[in-house]
């Protein structure tokens, strides 16, 4: 599932364009580069009370520790910024004299998202000392907490308006309820729905989506995969590497024995057991999400040696490792189980993904869930092992969001206490240049373990200068691809520090000083109070700062960025099609000297802003117009000569509206039908083409002509079309289910052409557009996990043809007029989190006929030092493109083409 929210990157160093093209006609308007266009100003900043508080009391207060805490709040209301009464205590965690208490924010009563603080005292002087704070609350909501639109008009709103979200296979939805999303203009109100599934990709799905409640669009969506009376007796396991061990299982009353190990210390306390299920090749998709299901046996076998499809399903290697796992965390840290509850632990092996090997792990929520990679089962590595059940752990703590740096954050401690338990287990030196490795066991000797290891804490990133601008497509935000920078400042100090110590340390920081939206910095932070806390001395605590300084984490790291070589039209925006799939994927519509920049604010991290809504500008003007109004998103601009043309989402529709006077006119109504919702709008020389779906869910492709009236493209029953596109007469969308046809209607004559692309089982379509007499679109793979571009003439669909382009893409975004064709280089793609700091996207563009004819000379359209992605090349005049440079997503636009950077 395509989820793009771009958020404010790191970017490299600069580079300088050596050399530049001028591949793009300077238009009659322009009046050079000397006049910029006003940028969009970056939003005032969501008021928060401070990230991280110390020393505020002297003397002890008394009472409990949550009761010194609320205390301690009340007492400093004029820093903390926030009534007591809101704050509800979510637990306590105690280790000698030594209390962490954790609050949620509310408003009205409505949880708040990500708002966590957590209040550090000490016992002293017969009561409780603060010593610390640390985390997120909002302390200027003023949202209603009444919504307009039901909840059941919000779940059916989220699969209409995100294509890719009504295409998930095996699709469950969990309804949790309202929350306060928060911004700078006093937050928004939103139900929050979770939903479980798989991609066609086989990838799962657990997509936590926030629909709003006043206006009825989705206002947030991420998913949250992170990529468990006894008869106790001991038997022997198997492992898949043909060593032998000692099994902890149970005997049944038919004689026969089970994968369950009732001899751990929470069985006494709580009956908690550690129980291994064979999902016996069951789609991934029916096992992801809730409890085991009664159709998922324990493992068993005849007598207490398991061995054979015990041992190939990974169902031994999973059992072992989850104990020591268990009895790591109890034995070194003092917790008692994944909640530290002493619940029972539960892993399912074996999983499919419709019959194949399922090349990942994952932690659900409530379970271990493991497939096969290569034909070894991936509980094999206790590191993954202690990785995935970390992730429980983490969830069951500082619950941190998985997308953007609290996601690369909550990756970084998975890796190191797995790493942790595995160096331990084995015995390796932390000296030892393999002890950094992730997974690197996997391969079952058939790589040399350099090659086969997933990520490495020893790589010595550097936040900033490494840090990588992603998107959502595949990794939340780098919440892989940056992990290690983080993780390899923890495992610095580990190198230095001692184990013992400096897992102590982790441990105490991840528990009681990390709150859901933690960043790098907030880790370095919390890492030296938990080492305060642990008494440690001052040299110890110059460890600790160097190990985060040499990988570049300190305060402000972020801002510390890269600069780019064109003109800013829009800063710091986020792009409507990052949270809606469906969206054209451009930075901005152009035509001639106009523009029109569809963003909004899905929520603010660290800046707030409006709702979704279009900026309109011409180039070399010193005015921008904001198309925007209140309780309601317009986003998904088309324009043509005289109008702009967009989807409005408002708790009474979803329709179509336009701004005449080149954007600068009212906002006027198009089409909006009380009993469907058009969106996906483009216009062409008066014509509006558009999607109208339906109660029953078809979406069919409506015609407006320039004279007003109607016509359905697509009359037949059951359509299901999308990624609209229109231009000189023609209309092309995907169609089908799965959109694996590109279809192509001729205005004039009213008759439709109709091509199944290649390999429709696992292919789809992306993107389509227009240029020069032929249709070009995109054709994602799932199974090769990799974009191609296909074109061909529009009278004459069956003479597509495959683009070759210098480099390999996935999900790549493409633009294309009569003379250019442009398409961004993101290439990313790997199973269980295997990223190590891909390249920076690029964007690359040459000449469309040369691109056509398989001969094309491919230029860097820009040589800024940050990831360039959703090329726009408008009508040929100028470029626009989403820049990571200056540590935003900024909209920047030039002229000409910048060429070989070199």
């Amino acid at each position: 599932m395509r989820r793009t929210r771009i958020r404010r990157m790191l970017a490299t160093g600069v580079v300088v364009a050596a050399t530049g093209s001028a591949l793009l006609a300077a238009p009659a308007w322009a009046d050079g580069d000397t006049t910029a266009p006003p940028a969009t100003t970056a939003a005032d900043p969501v008021p928060v009370a401070p990230a991280m508080t110390q020393g505020l009391d002297d003397a002890a207060r008394s009472g409990t520790p949550a009761e010194a805490a609320r205390a301690h709040l009340k007492a400093h209301k004029d820093t903390y910024k926030i009534p007591v009464s809101d704050l509800k205590t979510l637990g306590t965690t105690t280790s000698g004299k030594q209390s962490s208490v954790r609050f949620r924010q509310q408003h009205n009563g409505v949880p708040v998202f990500g708002a966590e603080y957590a209040v550090q005292s000490e016992a002293a002087d017969g009561g409780r000392r603060v010593t610390s704070a640390t985390g997120t609350l909002y302390t200027h909501l003023t949202v209603s907490t009444t919504p307009t639109v039901s909840r059941a008009a919000a779940e059916r709103r989220m699969f209409t308006l995100d294509r890719d979200l009504s295409r998930v296979e095996g699709a469950k939805t969990a309804e949790h309820g309202l929350t306060v999303l928060p911004d700078a203009a006093g937050g928004k109100l939103a139900w929050h729905f979770t939903v479980t599934g798989a991609r066609s990709d086989g990838s799962p799905v657990r997509q936590e989506v926030y629909v709003d409640a006043r206006v009825g669009g989705i206002a947030l969506s991420y998913n949250n995969v992170d990529a468990a009376d006894a008869s106790p007796a001991e038997g022997t396991g198997v492992r898949v590497d043909g060593s032998e061990a000692k099994l902890n299982v149970n005997k049944e009353s038919d004689g026969s024995y089970t994968l369950v190990d009732s001899t751990r210390a929470m069985y006494a306390r709580t009956g908690g057991q550690i129980r291994t299920y064979d999902a016996q090749r069951k789609n991934y998709t029916d096992v992801a999400g809730g409890p085991v299901t009664d159709d998922i046996p324990l493992v068993k076998s005849a007598g207490d040696r398991f061995d054979g499809a015990n041992t190939s399903s990974g169902a031994v290697d999973a059992h072992l490792n989850a104990a020591k796992v268990y009895e790591y965390y109890k034995d070194k840290l003092g917790r008692d189980g994944i909640d530290g509850k002493g619940s029972s632990i539960y892993s399912v092996v074996n999983v499919a993904s419709n019959g194949k090997d399922y090349a990942n792990a994952f932690w659900d929520g409530d379970k271990m869930v493991y497939g096969h990679m290569g034909g070894v089962p991936l509980s094999v590595g206790l590191d993954v092992v202690g990785h995935e059940m970390t992730h429980g752990v983490t969830e069951h703590s500082a619950g941190l969001v998985y997308l953007n740096q609290s996601g690369a954050l909550n990756e970084a401690i998975s890796d190191y206490f797995g790493n942790a338990m595995e160096t331990a287990d084995k015995g390796i030196a932390m000296s030892d240049p393999t002890s950094g490795f992730v997974g690197e066991y996997l391969c079952n000797g058939t790589k040399p373990l350099d090659e086969c290891a997933l990520r490495d804490l020893n790589d010595g990133r550097n936040a900033q200068s490494d840090y990588d601008p992603m998107t959502l497509d595949f990794d939340n935000g780098g919440v892989h691809a940056n992990s290690t920078i983080v993780g390899g400042a923890l495992w610095d100090m580990r190198k230095s520090l001692g184990a013992d110590l400096a897992d102590r340390i982790t441990y105490r920081a991840a528990q009681n000083y990390l709150t859901p939206l933690s960043g790098f910095t907030d880790m370095r932070n919390a890492v030296t109070l938990a080492a305060k806390s642990l008494k440690v001395s001052g040299g110890d605590l110059a460890v600790i700062a160097k190990a985060f300084d040499d990988h570049g984490i300190e305060q402000g790291w972020e801002q510390k960025a890269g600069t780019h070589d064109g003109t800013t039209i829009g800063a710091d925006v986020l792009p409507a099609y990052e949270v809606y799939s469906g969206i054209d994927e451009q930075a901005a519509q152009i035509s001639g000297d106009v523009y029109a920049i569809g963003h909004g604010d899905a929520i603010a991290w660290g800046q707030g802003g409006a709702a979704f809504g279009i900026t309109v500008g011409r180039f070399g003007k010193h005015h921008q117009h904001e198309l925007a109004q209140r309780d309601a998103y317009l986003m998904d601009p088309s324009l043509d000569d005289e109008r702009v043309v967009f989807t409005r989402i408002s708790a009474t529709g979803i329709g179509i509206y336009q701004a005449g006077d080149k954007g600068q006119g009212a906002i006027k109504k198009l089409v909006d039908s009380p009993d469907a919702d058009e969106t996906e709008p483009v216009t062409d020389h008066g014509a509006l083409a558009y999607i109208r779906t339906t109660a029953d869910g078809e979406q069919d492709v409506m015609l407006r002509k320039a004279d007003g009236t109607t016509v359905d493209v697509t009359p037949e029953a059951g359509t299901k079309a999308g990624r609209l596109a229109m231009k000189h007469g023609q209309i092309a969308w995907a169609g089908g289910a799965d959109h694996t046809y590109v279809r192509l209607y001729d205005i004039a004559t009213g008759t439709t052409q109709s091509k199944r692309i290649g390999g429709f089982i696992f292919n789809s379509i992306g993107d389509i557009q227009f240029a020069a007499d032929r249709v070009f679109w995109r054709e994602n793979s799932s199974l090769f996990g990799s974009t191609g571009f296909q074109s061909a003439p529009v009278d004459d669909l069956t003479k597509a043809a495959k683009l070759r382009l210098p480099t390999g893409t996935y999900f790549a975004q493409f633009s294309v007029t009569d003379d250019y064709f442009a398409y961004s280089t993101y290439d990313a793609w790997s199973g269980l989190g295997g990223w190590s700091g891909p390249e920076k996207v690029k964007v690359l563009a040459a000449g469309t006929a040369d691109v056509v004819a398989g001969t094309g000379a491919f230029s860097r359209v820009s040589c800024s030092s940050g990831a360039q992605l959703a090329p726009s090349l408008g009508d040929g005049q100028r470029a626009a493109w989403l820049d990571t440079s200056a540590a935003t997503t900024d909209v920047v636009t030039r002229k000409t083409f910048a060429g070989t950077c070199e």
